[in-house]
């Protein structure tokens, strides 16, 4: 069986998922971190738990980021224009 769960996974997730709605840019690079730094501790460890909630933190703080770099393109597309 499995051993204990990553809490960088967790954190990774949860701060993709506020990186959506509270706190553009920031939270959606510190998602990003904490799931490349949960990977290779699962990676290293092969025991550790939590490969799907570092992927989920991952692939939400990519997603934040391109969402916030998008908006503020618009943003200044209309203040330019």
């Amino acid at each position: 069986m499995y051993g204990d769960s990553s809490g960088k996974a967790l954190t990774a997730l949860i701060l993709g998922i506020c990186g959506l709605f509270v706190c553009p840019f920031l939270l959606p690079i510190l998602a990003i971190v904490f799931a490349t730094q949960a990977r290779a501790e699962m990676a290293e460890s092969r025991t550790m738990a939590g490969a799907s909630q570092a992927y989920a933190g991952l692939v939400l703080g990519w997603v934040g980021l391109v969402v916030d770099v998008l908006g503020l393109l618009v943003i200044l597309l209309f203040v330019a224009g």
